[in-house]
């Protein structure tokens, strides 16, 4: 018996079955199948196996809840609407979710299910309990997979079917495996793969086999590609874009990959493949193109105490010919600064007894870019972009940072979600600052390097990236892993004036632990292991300036590592783990018997300074190692705990 003809002779079992609805007292007059009761609380006793959260999504009938938690003790002392979500119910409601709830254990093994409710009628309202008896499971007594032609390996069975020998016959879970199975076939080119179940009544002991027979049929290959809605962009630019190439296999990657890499454009708002007939080996391939404006534009304005004026500007041209884009970027902030300063609500950003010259500060900042991106360089898998940027940052009274440049950079998709790049990017800074931040920031306290590092420099890596993710989640992973291998260089030959050699490696891998991950209604528990390493080191050039007095060379904070704080070791600071310098604010050791004379040449003896009145300032290490451990545990639907250990080294040989 198939699935389908199950769920008919399921759906004529429980139309035939009468729901009963149990008073726990006698009502004083006859309810009506439509007379509206208010519901108080709602609760399912005797459900075990089951969540509780999904049930109720299930139903039609809510309990009434307090509209926020922080006046949960209002709602215990007045049945207001104002704040009580008050939810109300029938008697024939009741009984459609009586029938819901058996049809919900039905799907899920659960075939000799009792339900019935209880009323108890409260001083606001009736509170209601869906009484579940749920029995036996109707469990898989052996589970067979044929093939035709044999398409799929064992290993690839096992990893496809999510229903075990034993397990409760979850039509769900059943109804997954088909589809993964179906999907898996498609993948290797039996786009017309035909996949049948045979599930027979259960025995007396309620255990059934269960019989999954697969047909892979014939290979499908792509015929004629067709584009519909497309206006500005041509069909040659599009079909370059996608993987379904006139010969190819007519796969379901392909497919995914083709929408997915035409909806990375930003003139595309949509991209959908229309489902080709099945019956024929040649498939005609339409792809319906939904088109945004050929130009757009985007201007923010706005202000804060910290910041004073701020906008921003964003516009983008997607009709450059070829598929390309340009998009130019621009935001500012310190706006009007001069005129704010100190003005309520506005912070004093520049103190009124500064020793230094405030004006430079209280200029604007902004960062600009413009890129032209071009898509699909011969074939869907390779893009470009290039790019030329510059900002100007400031940290009053501590340094300027102006920067320009330009960027090259070539990705190739060797395989779905397997990205390599490539990188060049040529950099001009100049730091405009004291001795002070040189040696607090780079480690560098000797005068003639300090004095090199404050004129324009050049950093100009090149550098190769490569991506793979094999999780079942982008952004809230539980099975499958990721990793990121990063390489970079940057000598003379390159155009730097900073020299490096940098490998970065970045990896993590989750798996579900303690709930039986084939149960669609249990959040699982999730084992999370992060780990992340790094090694740098500078290139020694006799003839760079920067060299003067350094011997080995000297690394520009930017390729440095650091760890500590929320994305890294947990208990730390931001960057705080690792090799720091101490730095103390001048007033505590003019306090402490210091002269200016004594501190700008640094003769000053800091020792009389209290100990508290020292911070540290992180300077960054030559490698870093780090790694992590988490059990994410789900406590509500959109709340769960986690428990972490966390760990680093961060090493300074060769800096």
């Amino acid at each position: 018996m198939s699935v389908p003809c199950l769920r008919a002779l399921l759906a004529t079992f429980l139309l035939a079955a009468l729901p009963r609805t149990v008073d726990a007292q006698p009502p004083s007059a006859a309810r009506g199948m439509h007379d509206s009761i208010s519901v108080g609380t709602l609760s399912f006793p005797g459900a075990v196996r089951v969540s509780i959260d999904d049930l109720r999504r299930t139903l039609f009938t809510r309990g009434s809840t307090c509209r926020l938690p922080f006046l949960v003790p209002v709602c215990k002392i007045t049945a207001s609407q104002l704040f009580t979500d008050r939810r109300r119910t029938t008697s024939r409601a009741l009984g459609e979710d009586i029938t819901k709830l058996r049809v919900y254990y039905w799907q899920r093994g659960f075939r000799e299910a009792q339900v019935d409710t209880l009323l108890t009628p409260r001083s606001r309202g009736v509170d209601i309990a869906f009484r579940i008896v749920e029995g036996r499971p109707t469990r898989i007594g052996s589970m067979t997979i044929t093939q035709r032609a044999t398409v799929l390996t064992a290993r690839d069975l096992a990893d496809l079917v999510v229903l075990r020998e034993g397990d409760p016959l979850n039509l769900i879970a059943l109804d997954t495996t088909l589809a993964r199975l179906r999907a898996a076939v498609w993948n290797k080119g039996f786009g017309d793969a035909r996949i049948d179940t045979v599930v027979p009544p259960p025995d007396s002991s309620g255990v059934v086999p269960v019989r999954i027979d697969i047909d892979p049929r014939w290979i499908t290959r792509v015929g004629r590609v067709e584009f519909d809605g497309n206006r500005y962009l041509d069909d040659a630019t599009l079909r370059r874009g996608i993987l379904l190439q006139p010969g190819a296999l007519y796969t379901r990657d392909a497919v995914l990959e083709s929408e997915r890499r035409l909806f990375e454009s930003p003139a595309i708002a949509r991209a959908v493949v229309v489902t080709p007939a099945a019956g024929d080996s040649i498939k005609q391939i339409t792809m319906a193109i939904t088109e945004v404006p050929a130009h757009h534009a985007e201007v923010t304005v706005g202000a804060n105490t910290i910041e004073f004026g701020q906008a921003a500007v964003e516009l983008r041209h997607n009709d450059l010919g070829g598929g390309r884009w340009l998009r130019l970027r621009a935001a500012a902030a310190n706006l009007l600064a001069g005129s704010l300063d100190g003005t309520f609500p506005f912070r004093r950003a520049v103190p009124t007894d500064a020793t230094f010259d405030g004006a430079p500060f209280l200029r604007p900042t902004y960062q600009a870019s413009a890129t032209v991106t071009q898509p699909w360089i011969g074939d869907a898998r390779t893009s470009a972009s290039i790019s030329a940027f510059a900002g100007r940052r400031s940290l009053v009274g501590v340094a300027i940072d102006d920067n320009a440049g330009v960027s090259l950079g070539v990705v190739r998709r060797l395989a779905p979600r397997i990205p390599v790049g490539l990188t060049y990017r040529l950099e001009s800074t100049r730091v405009s600052a004291t001795a002070v931040y040189f040696c607090a920031g780079y480690g560098i306290c000797d005068g003639p390097t300090a004095a090199a590092l404050g004129v324009r420099q050049r950093l100009a890596p090149v550098g190769v990236s490569a991506w793979i993710d094999h999780s079942d989640d982008l952004e809230v992973p539980t099975t499958g892993y990721t990793a990121v291998l990063d390489a970079e260089h940057a000598s003379r030959a390159t155009g730097s004036t900073f020299t490096h050699s940098r490998l970065t490696s970045d990896a993590s891998y989750y798996r579900t632990i303690g709930v039986h991950p084939r149960d669609e209604s249990l959040s699982p528990k999730v084992l999370a292991v992060h780990v992340r390493g790094g090694w740098v080191r500078p290139v020694f050039n006799s003839a760079s300036p920067l060299n003067d007095g350094t011997p080995g060379g000297l690394l520009h904070p930017r390729v440095r590592f650091y760890a500590g704080g929320m994305q890294s070791v947990r208990g730390f600071a931001e960057n705080e783990l690792g090799p720091r310098v101490l730095q103390v604010r001048r007033a505590s050791l003019t306090t402490a018997g210091c002269t200016e004379t004594s501190i700008a040449s640094g003769a000053c003896d800091p020792s009389a300074v209290p100990n508290d009145q020292f911070f540290a300032r992180p300077v960054g290490g030559s490698s870093v190692i780090e790694g992590s451990i988490e059990m994410r545990v789900p406590l509500l639907k959109q709340l769960g705990a986690v428990a972490f250990l966390d760990g680093a080294y961060v090493g300074t040989a060769g800096v």
